[in-house]
């Protein structure tokens, strides 16, 4: 009896104690949150901030990554606006049981998997806060404009400090598009930026973002027990409201919870990992 106790008071401790070290990598690589931000990271909550009305968001992002660079520029940005945001992901056992060059080998390819996206939902304030089905189709291109030879998600076996890649969407929100996928990667550090190359349109007849103004961009960030997932969407000269036909669409919100969706959609890849 006595052991059994003496066993379980030690799987106790070996718990807090990894959670007090994730809470305290965390604290380390991102010192200026606010106490009730750390708490939400702890919960497995997504924190952001905006650039609206002098807004910061740099905060959310190591400093001295490529994610950061971008922020701090985005902050600096006279017009248009940004969306950062963080959330702290624990290593699943086995992304913990291997080295971080082949950890970061698994999370590339895992990001690059986006013909997993297809089906993708979110949450649709136009449908009445429902669930709604947000990528409809999601592949990879020949080149810019060839739409007739979609090709399959490519599977790197050598981690790559550069890439890019051409990708057609179609989302309920903007209809088909074509984008430009450009990786920025480290050691640590996994960066993509996401730009359109043609119009994002509203009821696919007005353009509520032209081409090259819309960047999104997720990054990952390898700790010692876990992973940093951030995300940066900005657009650049376009007020952050756009109205057609009495309908007004409210960009950042939209963008909000594609991040959102995105980040679950990542989740989900990660737990995929062997």
């Amino acid at each position: 009896m006595n052991r059994r106790f003496l066993t379980i008071l030690l799987l106790c401790l070996v718990a807090v104690t990894g959670l007090y070290a994730a809470n305290e990598e965390v604290r380390n690589a991102l010192p200026h949150l606010t106490e009730a931000e750390y708490k939400a990271l702890e919960a497995g909550e997504m924190v952001y901030g905006r650039t609206i009305d002098g807004g910061r968001i740099s905060q959310y992002f190591v400093q001295g990554t490529e994610a950061a660079k971008r922020a701090v520029s985005a902050e600096q940005a006279e017009s248009g606006f940004s969306i950062g945001a963080v959330s702290y992901i624990p290593y699943s056992i086995a992304l913990k049981a291997k080295q971080p060059v082949d950890r970061q080998l698994a999370i590339f390819n895992a990001i690059r998997a986006i013909s997993t996206q297809e089906g993708l939902t979110y949450i649709s304030w136009r449908a009445g806060n429902k669930e709604k089905v947000l990528i409809e189709k999601s592949s990879y291109m020949e080149d810019s404009k060839n739409l007739n030879n979609l090709l399959p998600d490519p599977v790197a076996t050598v981690f790559p400090y550069s890439e890019e890649s051409f990708v057609y969407q179609r989302d309920s929100s903007f209809g088909g598009n074509r984008y430009l996928h450009t990786y920025t990667n480290t050691d640590k550090e996994i960066f993509v930026e996401i730009s359109n190359i043609s119009n994002l349109k509203v009821l696919g007849l007005f353009t509520a973002v032209k081409s090259g103004q819309l960047s999104i961009n997720m990054g990952t960030y390898q700790l010692q027990d876990g992973l940093l997932l951030v995300a940066l969407t900005s657009v650049r000269d376009r007020k952050p409201e756009v109205s057609v036909l009495g309908l007004t669409v409210d960009l950042p919100s939209a963008f909000r919870r594609r991040i959102v969706a995105l980040q679950n959609w990542f989740i989900d890849q990660l737990a995929t990992i062997d």
